[in-house]
């Protein structure tokens, strides 16, 4: 299948040469549907859904007795994953029931016949999510401890995974999982705690928060974004020069299509994604955002391709905003055209010419699926170069081979050159810093491979991570939460149960690696509060109240029906420890959750949150979610919009110092302009806390590749400015603050 879609697309790229604009538009999207029938939509997609009944029904025909009833197994776990609930429970009862009149299912593996106890309580489980949270859904759904507006109005399929739970914990009262999923159904009918069984109960107080931050209510249904689709990207930003920030979200199914969101300046948004032409694109589990060609308007690269291992064949789209409303799909021309699974790459000016770069982390799974990782270099005319082997980063050999699932760049041995940090799944080889050396003679960066001299190399499983200044002390940090279940088989719901009760588990931490200025980093992670499971794939940082110091939030899960764990945030205090408040602000979904981005939405001078929910399976759809920051002016902010001219136009990569107070009482804030995490996109515009402060006494920019810089002082807080690089005075953006509550009664629940 390889060798056929790649004659496929040298034959198609010889006919592409001499294409218009439109035709070229055209063989891209043939190309997408081309790996969608080879890849996608075949029975060995186990994430499809596809050709359920006839590929099942088929090895029905075939099979002999003793086959048939793995069989039907199997297919009941299809059509669980696919959505078809209903029909899998029938399956799983006739095994239950069956297993209860004879003690045994023939034909069925010790593992599922174990097994059909925990399969059929679990989709009884997702029934009463699917009747309530999604068919009913409200902005309490799903956020544990759940609240009585989030409580099901019909009841029956978490009773009857009650009374299954409740079997199972009878024969293994040490089943953690199972412990954990009793007390969530319990959650869902408002008999939390007082009707879960004393031996079972998982307390109340364990949810309790560290600090009392306000709540964020999640405002998502009121504005019509929330978008009910699969695990995918979202990116927050400025799309039509207007200044107000518009939202882009995808979904990693094929099928599914982008969606823009226009700010309507009126405390609305628009979709915006047909006439956009956004709508024609699909399929991408993440995205990042950059003005790739310095033509003042914001470019999107989505990414394809993520966890399917030998079917992720898929090209990347970059998508170049035309300056009209509308994008095109110039992936081909640009010269980005390649076939490797990744949903992860990071925009950075690797060679210093004022023009952005891009770096791909792709997964190789085996020594046989190699897909080495990709730098393209700008060539300044709208196309870039490929030199990962020239600069020393295409990292996957058939010898050493690097799932990876996270990239980040910044420059942190302030040396004037974008490092990168790959964050990879493996559990048996460490992540990587590769530190940038400066250009060769033909102007390619040179990178090397620091991580046992920095002191990184720790051996753990993780997926998302950052570069960022934790402590505001001039030097980039790095955050990389854990991903990987350690010893325990099976979902990763058993360890944050364990965790939660304060008994022991084997599941990979976070870690916090503190710069320490001389090339080196220590992990901090325990002393700071973070050695905690995180579980995160997707996460994101910003700053919940205003402090100036950067916070977390972590989107957590897996693939598993059974892993429903809450999203979690963490309150930095002072660059000295960090405070869990999921429960406090309302945030702890237990749905699947993906990318993360923090956004001044409203422009009331705090960041709201928006995180893309929904998991990796057809039927595992949950809608996205907007949370509403409470804080308002209750401290004060800047925010800063930097136009490069020598630098990059974006100005990813410059670093911004900023000075309060005097010597004796003030303190300094240090920001790299960048969209955040690996996975989930902020604005390029750069929110920043103040605290107490009402004036700035100065802004020291340096800007990234022409290393020049730039000194603003006295600035008044609480306003939106830009700064254009080599200009000496600043301007003031004249952007109303919006009433997402004006149009309609807030918060009010919206249905499917």
């Amino acid at each position: 299948m390889k060798i056929f879609f790649f004659l496929f697309f040298v034959s198609l790229s010889l006919i592409i040469t001499g294409c218009t604009q439109e035709e070229k538009q055209k063989e891209i999207f043939s190309i997408v549907d081309e790996a969608a029938k080879s890849y996608f939509f075949i029975p060995e997609n186990q994430y499809s859904g596809f050709n359920i009944d006839p590929y099942y029904d088929s090895l029905l025909e075939t099979s002999d007795v003793y086959g048939k009833n793995s069989i039907k197994y199997e297919k009941a776990k299809a059509l669980l994953y696919s959505g078809r609930t209903i029909e899998a429970i029938e399956i799983f009862r006739e095994f239950y029931d069956i297993k209860k009149r004879t003690y045994t299912v023939v034909g069925l593996s010790n593992e599922e016949e174990a097994s059909i106890e925990k399969m059929l309580a679990l989709s009884y489980l997702r029934l009463g999510e699917q009747e309530n949270c999604l068919h009913h859904h409200s902005s309490a759904s799903c956020i544990v401890p759940i609240r009585e507006e989030g409580y099901h109005q019909l009841p029956f399929g978490s009773s009857e995974a009650i009374k299954l739970y409740k079997e199972i914990l009878a024969a293994m009262p040490w089943d953690l999982e199972s412990k954990w999923l009793l007390n969530i159904a319990y959650m869902t009918l408002g008999e939390y705690p007082e009707n879960v069984p004393k031996e079972f109960l998982i307390p109340d107080d364990v949810f309790r928060s560290e600090y009392p931050l306000k709540t964020f209510p999640d405002i998502a249904p009121h504005l019509g974004l929330d978008v009910n689709q699969l695990s995918g990207g979202s990116i927050v930003d400025d799309f039509n020069n207007d200044g107000y920030l518009d939202i882009v979200v995808s979904s990693w199914f094929i099928t599914h299509p982008l969606k823009l969101f226009i700010n309507d300046q009126k405390g609305g948004f628009i979709d915006a994604s047909a006439e956009s032409g956004l709508d024609q694109i699909g399929g991408g589990l993440n995205m990042i955002q950059a003005d790739y060609d310095n033509d003042g308007y914001m470019d999107i690269l989505l990414l394809r391709g993520a966890w399917m291992d030998t079917l992720g064949l898929y090209p990347n789209s970059l998508l170049k905003n035309r300056g009209d409303g509308t994008f095109e799909d110039v992936t081909i021309e640009a010269g980005l055209l390649s076939f490797h699974p990744t949903q992860t790459a990071t925009w950075g000016d690797f060679n210093n010419d004022g023009w952005l770069d891009l770096f791909i982390g792709n997964e190789s799974s085996s020594k046989d699926n190699i897909h080495p990782c990709e730098l393209y270099l700008n060539q300044q005319d709208g196309t870039f170069k490929e030199v990962a082997a020239m600069a020393g980063v295409s990292i996957s050999t058939a010898d050493s081979f690097h799932y990876v699932k996270g990239v980040v760049s910044g420059d942190y041995d302030n040396d004037g050159f974008l490092d990168i940090y790959i964050s990879t799944i493996n559990s048996d080889t460490p992540n990587i810093l590769l530190k940038n050396t400066g250009m060769d003679d033909n102007n390619i960066p040179r990178f090397e491979n620091v991580t046992e001299t920095a002191g990184v190399s720790d051996i753990f499983s993780s997926f998302t991570c950052w570069f960022w200044d934790y402590n505001n002390d001039g030097l980039l940090d790095l955050y990389v939460p854990g991903y990987g279940k350690g010893l325990n088989a099976g979902a990763v719901t058993k360890d944050i149960a364990a965790e939660y009760l304060g008994m022991p588990h084997t599941a990979v931490v976070a870690r916090l690696y503190e710069n320490l200025g001389n090339g080196k980093f220590k992990n901090v992670a325990k002393e700071v509060g973070l050695e905690k499971i995180s579980y995160a794939m997707g996460a994101n940082f910003g700053d919940l109240d205003n402090d100036g110091y950067l916070d977390i939030y972590l989107s957590t899960g897996e693939a598993r029906f059974s892993s429903i764990i809450p999203n979690k945030v963490y309150r930095n205090a002072a660059g000295k420890k960090f405070q869990d408040v999921t429960t406090a602000g309302g945030f702890g979904q237990i749905q699947k959750g993906h990318a993360v981005s923090f956004a001044d939405l409203d422009n009331d001078g705090d960041q709201d949150i928006h995180v893309v929910l929904g998991g990796a399976f057809e039927g595992d759809n949950f809608p996205n979610s907007l949370y509403l920051n409470p804080y308002d002016e209750s401290k004060n902010w800047i925010s800063i919009k930097l136009e490069g001219t020598a630098s990059n136009r974006s100005a990813i990569g410059s670093k911004v110092k900023i000075k309060l107070g005097d010597k004796a009482t003030g303190r300094f804030i240090y920001r790299e302009v960048n969209s955040g995490g690996s996975f989930g996109s902020n604005p390029l515009t750069m929110h920043v806390g103040l605290g107490e402060n009402s004036v700035i006494d100065e802004i020291e920019i340096i800007w990234a590749g022409s290393k020049s810089t730039q000194l603003l002082k006295k600035v008044r807080a609480n306003q939106f400015i830009k700064i254009i690089e080599g200009e000496d005075k600043w301007q003031v953006l004249n952007l109303k603050k919006l009433d997402f509550n004006k149009s309609s009664p807030p918060f009010m629940d919206h249905h499917h």
